[in-house]
């Protein structure tokens, strides 16, 4: 599984049921897969103790992808009770293979440009002026067209779901700024208070011919910043 709260941190919930009549004491697992470069560990602060036929998650951070990995089934190694077993994983959403997916997607952009959420700062009218840092590689070969930026739950923008961008970069380019405008989607103080996902942006790129969108990078004091400027704009908290 992979709840909202995991995406930005690269990391899925193994989640496991006793189905045996007793009690379980699980103390390791591993998750394997062939879309994985590395095994995916769960870093128990503490043993897990579970009752017969119930079930809990255990939060695994995932390795690189293997971007040219065949197909193959998943398996957890698992420590139980002292002693250790493997079993088949089941993923009928396919999160390793998103996962995966948009990990090799983010490779391919990344090549060429880096672009990272900057910086937020209060607008005009209750809007919010974000800033993407556009970094192209410094040398290579190639040109990726950065085609817009999706708003979020929590924030649209002021062209509407998503800000165009139509701006097309190659390896060696200049480094560049580009300014959106974003305004709040929704002002009630629980989903502010409560947003986990709410100042994540997508960005949608063409590369080579094919359209991708990729989570993009921002630093935690940057989200906080626009949980605070959201409940500026939203007349919430006052203004500094």
């Amino acid at each position: 599984m992979q709840q909202r709260g995991d995406i930005a941190a690269g990391r899925i919930q193994l989640r496991v049921t006793n189905a045996s009549p007793s009690r379980a004491t699980i103390t390791a697992a591993i998750l394997a897969s062939p879309v994985l470069a590395g095994p995916a560990d769960w870093s128990a602060a503490r043993p897990v103790v579970l009752e017969a036929g119930r079930t809990t998650d255990l939060p695994v951070l995932l390795p690189d992808p293997r971007c040219t990995a065949g197909s193959g089934a998943a398996y957890a190694h698992l420590t139980v009770d002292g002693e250790a077993t493997t079993a088949a994983v089941t993923d009928a959403l396919d999160v390793l293979g998103r996962a995966g997916a948009i990990a090799c997607d983010e490779d391919d952009l990344f090549s060429v440009v880096q672009v990272t959420v900057s910086r937020a700062v209060a607008a005009t009218n209750g809007a919010i002026t974000l800033s993407l840092d556009v970094d192209p590689a410094p040398h290579g070969e190639g040109s990726v067209e950065l085609v817009a930026l999706r708003g979020t739950v929590l924030l649209r923008f002021d062209t509407g779901a998503e800000a165009p961008l139509g701006v097309t970069v190659a390896a060696g380019d200049p480094s560049t700024t580009i300014d959106v405008t974003l305004v709040p989607r929704r002002c009630d103080a629980h989903a502010i208070a409560e947003d986990k996902v709410g100042t994540l942006f997508d960005l949608v790129a063409r590369v080579d011919g094919r359209e991708i969108v990729v989570p993009l990078e921002r630093p935690d004091a940057l989200g906080d910043a626009l949980l605070t400027l959201t409940a500026q704009a939203c007349g919430l908290i006052p203004s500094d």
